[in-house]
């Protein structure tokens, strides 16, 4: 992830990330925090996770937090 983050860095100023991951306990943990370290330049919004053993039993959620993008 962080590869892609130096690698990457200027090609997102300017536009919007929206932080997103998967995991079993730790949440969002640093994640935004790191996102927004990595990108200066752009608009870093709310991130989302889910656990996930819950992939692929809480579509619901999933599609409850895309539709809130909008």
């Amino acid at each position: 992830m962080f590869t892609f983050f130096k690698k990457h860095a200027n090609d997102l100023k300017g536009k919007t990330v929206i932080p997103f991951t998967t995991h079993e306990g730790s949440g969002l943990a640093n994640c935004v925090e790191d996102v927004k370290d990595a990108f200066s330049g752009a608009n870093v919004t709310k991130g989302f996770s889910i656990y996930g053993h819950e992939v692929r039993t809480e579509k619901a959620k999933v599609e409850k937090w895309i539709n809130g993008l909008k």
